[in-house]
Formats: C-alpha cells, sequence, structure tokens
C-alpha cells in the first residue's frame, strides 16, 4: 500500500506494516528502508531495512486464534546484585 506512513523520521524509502489476514488488529509489525541512521549516531551511512513488532498485538492474534501457550510460573533461582 503506497499510502502507508510510518511515523519514525528516519526512513529513507519504502516502509511497510504486516496485518493478521483477517485484517481485525492493528499492524502486527512494521519496518522500513533507513539509509542514514547509523550517521545520526556518529557512524557511516550504511542502507539497511528493519523492522520490529510489539507483544501486544501478537498476543491478542494468538489468543484470537486459540494458541497461546500458557507456560508454567514456577520460578527456579534468583538472581540479584548487592552494592557492597
Amino acid at each position: 500500500d503506497p499510502s502507508v506512513v510510518r511515523g519514525l523520521a528516519y526512513y529513507t524509502g519504502t516502509v511497510f506494516e504486516g496485518f493478521d489476514r483477517s485484517g481485525n488488529l492493528r499492524a502486527i509489525c512494521g519496518g522500513g528502508r533507513y539509509d542514514k541512521l547509523l550517521g545520526t549516531f556518529g557512524g557511516a551511512d550504511l542502507p539497511c531495512c528493519g523492522f520490529g513488532f510489539g507483544d501486544a498485538v501478537i498476543v491478542e492474534l494468538l489468543k484470537e486464534k486459540n494458541i497461546l501457550p500458557s507456560p508454567g510460573h514456577q520460578v527456579d533461582d534468583l538472581v540479584f546484585a548487592v552494592d557492597a
């Protein structure tokens, strides 16, 4: 869909969003091309493409399809740092 506009200014080319087949949920993932992103952090410009997705939509999709796993809620170990 050429009318897709992602809300991040670092995209320099094609952007995309992925949806479930039924179209009931908001975008599951989104991404695009960002050729100058590394340069904004002091590196050399490098043509790149990437995507990201959040867990909320994935969980809703798995629930809708009745395939959300229910992991056990058991803690075997607990590790934490203590400042001496």
